[in-house]
């Protein structure tokens, strides 16, 4: 399907500054994403035209699934829109926990594709946007390609 976004992360923590040995922190593979990460009914900070739902919702409506090994992030594309009227139903999930230095390592079988999608995984912190970063790892839109990662802080970083 092309609004399905399937993947499974490793998150690794640094064990001290440039040391090269990193330890497993967390793994979320599968069912345990549904605890690790919280799902966001927010609008839209892009002011798109979407309704991002919470995790009930997107279970209920099959936006948010998962088998042993994969979760599936999707978009509903069954309900035909009004011009006027709101957005599709999708997901946007955010993990429990906070990182500080690590890696983060993500296995994407599918990434969504075609006009109006745009599927992203990045990393920011929680407050005082842009001013303490954001780093977009996976982000395009519509039919863009190749992937475009960007670096985003305020001016004078």
């Amino acid at each position: 399907m092309l609004s399905t976004f399937s993947f499974l992360a490793t998150l690794l923590a640094a064990q001290g500054a440039f040391a090269g040995t990193y330890n497993i922190l967390d793994t979320f593979v599968g069912p345990s994403f549904l605890t690790g990460f919280d799902h966001q009914a927010i609008g839209d900070p892009t002011n798109g035209r979407v309704n991002y739902v919470n995790q009930a919702t997107a279970v209920a409506q099959n936006l948010t699934y998962t088998s042993s090994d994969t979760l599936i992030l999707r978009t509903d594309y069954k309900t035909v829109l009004s011009a006027s009227g709101p957005g599709r139903n999708s997901v946007r999930i955010q993990s429990k926990k906070a990182y500080g230095n690590g890696v983060s390592v993500i296995n994407v079988r599918h990434m969504p594709q075609g006009c109006a999608t745009w599927p992203a995984f990045w990393s920011t912190a929680t407050t005082n946007w842009p001013s303490l970063g954001e780093i977009d790892i996976i982000e395009g839109v519509n039919d863009q390609s190749p992937n475009h990662s960007t670096l985003h802080t305020t001016s004078g970083c």
